[in-house]
């Protein structure tokens, strides 16, 4: 795994409160993501379609499926799910229970450069030294700050 810097370039002082540090967060881990996709050959898009379809029984899914839930349109879809058939990484089969649609299935390669991906990421996460009880209460946090969003769903 390449070595992923881990400061941003506009740190900012605390008194930012809790959108500002999100935002920041937002960038770091955006280019976080994109130096381990990147140093794989993918994009962050591409890993996070194969890591929908990895996670799917069989290894298996509808393009729309996967659009739900990664809040994607059908036409960015599309783009990259033709990157990754181009790849090798998926192919596209009829849908058993609806031969007019089709499910979109992970080779075997697609799923070995899911793992990599996500072992790479985890071993980043690793090398920020934070402890478990440090890692559950930053899990805990953002948690409960997702289910704050996505229960209020508020709107500027």
């Amino acid at each position: 795994m390449s070595s992923v810097s881990r400061s941003t370039s506009f740190d900012q002082p605390a008194s930012d409160g809790l959108l500002g540090h999100v935002v920041r967060l937002n960038v770091a881990v955006d280019r976080v993501l994109a130096e381990v996709t990147g140093a794989h050959g993918i994009s962050v898009a591409d890993y996070l379609v194969l890591g929908v379809i990895r996670r799917s029984p069989q290894h298996r899914s509808a393009p729309t499926a996967i659009c739900e839930v990664l809040g994607r349109t059908t036409g960015g879809m599309t783009l990259t799910i033709d990157r990754l058939v181009r790849a090798k990484l998926v192919r596209r089969l009829p849908d058993p229970g609806d031969r007019r649609r089709v499910v979109v299935e992970a080779t075997a390669a697609g799923v070995a450069l899911a793992k990599k991906v996500n072992a790479d990421l985890h071993g980043w996460e690793q090398s920020l030294g934070a402890t478990r009880t440090q890692t559950r209460g930053i899990v805990d946090a953002l948690g409960q700050l997702t289910d704050l969003i996505d229960a209020g769903n508020p709107t500027p």
